[in-house]
């Protein structure tokens, strides 16, 4: 059995200004608690991920005991951390669809459906999709199993250690985004331009502060609103005011985000439990609470805004397993096409081609193109060769609700 931090809606029923520095304690607590997490771990290795001509995000490998061999570091029953940090903007759709499917073709079956449920919740407990300079973290720990904080901020927690290796896998498996990217992950390179970035990132003030308002406790039932002062608002006051009702009302219509629900508790299951200790997050706080404006409210209204209309993302587990069975048919039928070119060979060039490829619900390709290229126009055009020689695929699974079916797989050519 597994076990969620209950989302919670945004709590409005107290005055702006001592509900934002409620958050600003929250923020400490995680910051506190994360920096003892961390202060036992080393760097085992860091990367930057790359795709659409773009870098996405460094990648980072936090373990008790550096290692190079994949094997080792997914059987260690010791504390590990994967620490991603955004380095630019992503739908909610393109982020659970990158971690999902490369959850698909890196681990079996058997492990992702034991799993499935609880890898649900974990990608969809953020309320907001990741945006630059967000600051991801999924931790394991022997004593407390594989937990998920979002700047700075814990929102799940108590999940089975097998869900952070599903996580791993995606990153150093059998089908890494690159062999590049494994490598620096595991320590056999050093990218320094990734260690840099880790130094010089930090997350906005106004997102961590968003983070810790998913935890809040929702309003009492029973809380009886104190009487409005009599006296006539001056226009500023009025401008704090409505922005403040404003953000409550679209507070109130954001949704919870699915797997969320605390499940019913079983023998032996560990209870998740949000973070509520107080100190405070000076700075933050501070700048928060003596603004006479209502540009934090209005800032904040406008994030649950942008959130609302994002294109809403309903996974399932019965969905989940069907493109998890399907994925890995697709990635199999590419690979078995792909011709190594000769002339490529000949002059020892390798490198990784990431192809992204739409295919109909009869299995027809519809569109196929690559997000990022090898310095090789030969590996380029190979990859590109692989995936048409492929089609047709199969047909899609009824389970599968979408018209179509979007995957994003790397090919690396790499010789022996």
């Amino acid at each position: 059995m597994v076990t969620f931090n209950k989302t919670r809606e945004l709590f409005y029923t107290a005055p702006y200004r001592a509900n934002i520095f409620f958050i600003g304690l929250l923020i400490t607590v995680a910051l506190l608690f994360s920096s003892s997490t961390k202060a036992d771990l080393i760097l085992n290795g860091s990367t930057i991920y790359s795709d659409l001509g773009k870098d996405q995000f460094v990648a980072a490998l936090y373990t008790e005991i550096a290692h190079n061999n994949p094997e080792v570091i997914l059987s260690m029953d010791s504390k590990k951390r994967m620490e991603v940090r955004i380095l630019n903007n992503y739908s909610m759709r393109r982020w659970i669809n990158l971690w999902m499917q490369s959850i698909s073709i890196n681990n079996s079956r058997e492990n992702f459906s034991d799993s499935a449920e609880a890898l649900l919740g974990l990608m969809q407990a953020p309320r907001s999709a990741p945006q630059k300079n967000d600051l991801l973290e999924y931790i394991f720990s022997p004593e407390g199993g594989t937990s998920m904080r979002y700047n700075g901020t814990e929102l799940v927690s108590g999940l089975s250690g097998e869900v952070f290796n599903l996580l791993l896998r995606t990153w150093i498996g059998a089908i890494p985004p690159s062999a590049s990217f494994k490598d620096e992950i595991l320590g056999n390179q050093r990218n320094s331009a990734a260690r840099d970035l880790i130094q010089s990132l930090s997350a906005d003030k106004k997102r961590i502060a968003l983070a810790a308002s998913w935890i809040l406790p929702k309003p009492s039932k029973t809380a009886k609103k104190s009487p409005a002062p009599a006296t006539k608002e001056k226009p500023q006051q009025q401008a704090d005011t409505e922005a403040s009702r404003d953000l409550k009302l679209a507070a109130q219509q954001t949704r919870e985000p699915a797997g969320a629900q605390q499940p019913a508790s079983s023998p032996g299951a560990k209870a998740a439990k949000p973070q509520t200790s107080p100190t405070a997050l000076d700075n933050t706080v501070a700048e928060v609470a003596k603004s006479e404006n209502s540009a934090p409210a209005q800032a904040m209204l406008e994030t649950v805004v942008e959130e609302k209309s994002e294109e809403d993302i309903q996974f399932n587990v019965t969905e989940a397993l069907a493109q998890r069975d399907y994925t890995p048919l697709v990635v199999q039928k590419i690979y078995q096409n792909i011709s190594y070119p000769s002339r490529a060979v000949s002059k020892n060039q390798e490198g990784t081609v990431r192809v992204a490829i739409k295919i109909s619900r009869s299995g027809e390709l519809q569109d196929v193109l690559t997000t990022q290229e090898s310095k090789y126009s030969s590996l380029n055009k190979a990859a590109l060769k692989a995936v048409k020689k492929a089609a047709p695929f199969p047909v899609l699974p009824k389970q599968i609700s979408a018209d179509s079916f979007e995957l994003s797989i790397p090919i690396t050519f790499r010789l022996q």
